[in-house]
């Protein structure tokens, strides 16, 4: 099994991730404000310190004031960027140029800093107009990862608000970067594919470096924005399910912590093997924990990184995955074993498990559940050679998909064996188990993205 250290990710600096409490407690009312009253408090193990230094940047609430002019009047748009990279910033730069409400964020503060203004601004709104307010269209330009922690912001934001609250904003989707829910949303929005999934944008925008003003004189940049802020007046509701990750704290002293995080579209776990250092100093009872943990840090330093797709080959890792079917879904594939309200488990070596909320096939209609794609090892068997003895025979990966879940848990067979978590590209480290849920618990049950109409691209 590939071990890797839980070393911080710099990419992983925007995430931010809500406080959570116990499962058993998640439709009373201190489950819901424990959900969403933290999301400044908590962070994932790997950026906790990071991130507590962290406040909004000045010029964050500099942009805002310049967009957010009058309590009495909103905005059509806003645009939110992530300009943590040189996409994020070029884009910026094209949009401002063209006079666009661009906001520029850097951090998980500036993006809450940035939507708690614009949620304050509507309740002004509304305290100082009769009418119900015009929806606003909040653009987020970045990859999936970026979305999600609007996406946080917003279940934080709107679980203390009235249903009425869920038609005031709208999100609109400009993908920069690995972006499953935008490639959904191409599935059946011919506009949109046409904008920001054709070979033009997606080259520009997956450079290793900024592309020269000549080279993009095609594509267009800041007119295919404008058009889809002008057009997209329809609001895709998109399902808002639930994780529940419980991992282990960086002191020994200290418990074992649990967080809940929304999720939409495309949800991917993987896991590799860590080796927890109390084993590692069992083996090498005559280093010290800092020499143990050089030692370690060397050694696997010189393993290549796992994919983090699907694969059939490669190391496996030994999972139980207990899950349970929705109500009123009992078609059953050929081979698979399921009752309905009954709990059913897997447990063998996987070399991969994906779990996706979002329809396949371009279908408009959200399944009752989740789906589940697993690929696990076979079992090897025994193959005697005349004049030899036995020998293992490797046997090809067993891949099943199982659809129509409403709740799973995940957990390592081995108690030392600690999971390694990508979630909407997010990554959370030294998991112990996790539980996902097809329904985020509150009210805050959808996240309404922009598109143009319900036109799927032709073929």
């Amino acid at each position: 099994m590939t071990m890797i250290p839980n070393t911080p990710k710099t990419e992983n600096k925007l995430q931010r991730r809500p406080r959570s409490t116990s499962m058993k407690d998640r439709q009373n009312s201190k489950a819901q404000s424990d959900r969403t009253s933290s999301i400044d408090s908590e962070t994932s193990p790997e950026s906790r310190i990071a991130v507590q230094v962290c406040v909004p940047r000045k010029s964050v609430y500099d942009q805002l004031n310049q967009i957010l002019i009058s309590d009495e009047q909103l905005p059509e748009s806003i645009i939110l960027i992530n300009t943590t990279d040189w996409q994020g910033q070029y884009l910026s730069e094209i949009l401002h140029e063209h006079s666009q409400p661009i906001v520029c964020t850097i951090s998980g503060a500036d993006v809450h800093a940035a939507f708690n203004t614009i949620v304050t601004r509507i309740q002004r709104f509304c305290n100082c107009n009769a009418q119900t307010p015009p929806t606003i269209k909040v653009a987020v330009a970045g990859d999936q990862s970026y979305l999600s922690t609007i996406l946080r912001c917003f279940v934080e934001q709107l679980a203390n608000k009235t249903p009425d609250w869920l038609s005031y904003i709208r999100f609109l989707v400009i993908p920069v970067g690995t972006h499953p829910l935008a490639k959904h949303m191409s599935s059946f929005d011919s506009k949109f594919n046409n904008i920001f999934m054709d070979a033009g944008w997606r080259d520009l925008f997956s450079r290793l470096e900024a592309p020269t003003s000549v080279s993009i004189d095609n594509i267009d940049v800041a007119g295919r924005v404008s058009q889809y802020l002008a057009g997209a007046s329809v609001s895709h509701q998109c399902p808002i399910s639930e994780a529940m990750l419980t991992y282990k704290q960086k002191s020994p002293d200290e418990d074992s912590c649990q967080k809940f995080v929304p999720f939409i579209g495309v949800r991917i776990f993987t896991f590799q093997m860590v080796l927890d250092l109390a084993v590692w100093a069992f083996f090498f009872p005559f280093m010290d924990t800092k020499c143990a943990y050089d030692v370690l840090v060397t050694f696997l330093s010189h393993i290549p990184p796992p994919c983090s797709s699907p694969v059939t080959g490669g190391e496996v890792m030994g999972l139980q995955v207990d899950y349970w079917a929705c109500h009123g879904v009992d078609k059953k594939k050929e081979g698979e074993k399921r009752d309905v309200g009954i709990k059913n488990t897997l447990k063998s070596n996987f070399r991969s498990l994906q779990v996706s909320r979002i329809p396949n096939g371009g279908e408009l209609t959200p399944p009752p559940g989740m789906a589940m794609t697993v690929v696990m090892k076979e079992k090897n068997k025994k193959v005697i050679f005349l004049s030899k003895k036995p020998k293992e025979k490797e046997v090809d990966s067993k891949s099943q998909v199982i659809e129509g879940i409403s709740r799973l848990i995940c957990a390592a067979k081995h108690q030392h064996t600690m999971l390694r978590v990508s979630i909407d590209g997010v990554e959370w480290n030294d998991v112990k188990f996790f539980q996902l849920a097809a329904q985020w618990p509150t009210h805050v049950k959808h996240f309404p993205v922009g598109i143009f109409g319900y036109t799927k691209p032709a073929m």
